[in-house]
């Protein structure tokens, strides 16, 4: 994996066109993508930005409630 940086996330949705496989992530890909980071030597530090910090920054929510 390279490592180019931190301002992405990890995002699902769903796509009816059979012409663009794999176009978007499936809701129960996102798990296994994480597991998958983290068994390449990505930190939990760098997880938790993906899939807290950054989605709060991008919609404007707070998830820690």
């Amino acid at each position: 994996y390279k490592r180019q940086g931190d301002r992405f996330t990890l995002e699902t949705d769903y796509i009816d066109d059979k012409k663009r496989p794999g176009a978007v992530l499936g809701p129960k890909t996102v798990p296994k993508k994480v597991k998958e980071l983290l068994r390449n030597g990505f930190s939990e530090d760098l997880i938790y930005k993906i899939c807290v910090e950054n989605i709060e920054k991008i919609y404007g929510i707070d998830l820690s409630r």
